[in-house]
């Protein structure tokens, strides 16, 4: 049989045109919210300096009265909690003039408004110098880490809340998609929830857990640095302060030999666990019972 000739892709590679999408794939970013949850009310109060002094104000001791007798002044000796504004993150990149110009894509903008999200995960996830390097060295802990949390371990987190007299206001449950995955399979938070709002419609719980507002994000599973492990915060606001002294900030600077624009932006802050003065008259250590780290996965 005689061959057919045949105007096949190789010969006419050079008609087919190669298309680049007109828009950018963003990569995955995780919620970023735990800077939200805690105590920021101090950071106001550091427009200048770079440290902030905390004293407690403990209730007075009570003495009974003797008849005849005179009473006595009790001294309070009241403790301090100091932190120091002092880590400093940021992100860098240089764009030339001829990527800028033969780019369809706006490179320096996408990076600048790419570099907030990068930062805020850092302050709030980094297993170092993040919010997520506190909950493992948290006194009160709970649950065991590569394993589900049970109910028990999350009443015994809210047993420790208020043998401590934290405020039932401002609890949160900031945890790890395992951990959330966990409580999806425990009837206590699904049941009766079944309808179109609910956990089983809507693969999230929806609702507080034992008085915590819930909230969910893969920054939580950082700490410790093992896959399916993770501490997993039932807190309160006031358990620990951050003080975000410089909002990610943008830098720009041209560079005349390199004919490119360059660009940085940057964060100051600092975060450190509350040392709040117990409920005894009189005054004792402060501690930081308004915490509770929940192990999991």
């Amino acid at each position: 049989m005689a061959s057919i000739n045949t105007t096949g892709v190789t010969p006419v590679a050079n008609f087919i045109p190669e298309k680049w999408a007109t828009e950018l794939s963003d990569a995955a970013q995780a919620w970023i919210g735990l800077s939200s949850l805690v105590d920021r009310q101090f950071e106001s109060q550091l427009s200048v300096g770079d440290i902030i002094h905390i004293t407690d104000a403990s209730n007075p001791a009570v003495s009974v009265k003797t008849e005849d007798t005179t009473g006595a002044y009790a001294n309070i000796v009241e403790t301090m909690q100091t932190i120091t504004v002092s880590r400093q993150a940021y992100t860098a990149f240089l764009v030339e003039d001829m990527a800028e110009l033969q780019s369809q894509y706006a490179v320096r903008s996408t990076y600048t408004n790419k570099s907030v999200y990068s930062l805020m995960a850092h302050a709030e996830g980094d297993v170092t110098s993040g919010l997520q390097s506190l909950p493992s060295s948290f006194s009160q802990l709970t649950g065991a880490l590569g394993s589900d949390p049970t109910t028990d371990n999350l009443i015994a987190a809210v047993k420790f809340l208020d043998d401590a007299d934290v405020p039932e206001g401002d609890r949160f449950f900031y945890m790890s998609p395992g951990a959330h995955a966990s409580l999806l399979k425990q009837d206590v938070f699904v049941s009766g929830d079944y309808g179109p709002s609910g956990a089983v419609s809507s693969g999230r719980v929806t609702k507080p857990v034992y008085g915590a507002t819930t909230h969910v994000s893969s920054l939580a599973s950082n700490n410790p640095s093992t896959s399916g492990q993770s501490y997993s915060w039932f807190c309160h606001k006031k358990g620990v302060a951050m003080i975000i002294q410089k909002t990610p900030e943008v830098h720009t600077q041209y560079e005349v030999l390199e004919f490119g624009w360059g660009v940085g932006v940057n964060i100051i802050y600092q975060f450190a666990e509350r040392l709040i003065g117990p409920k005894d008259l009189g005054g004792t250590t402060s501690t930081d019972v308004f915490n509770v780290g929940v192990r999991g996965p």
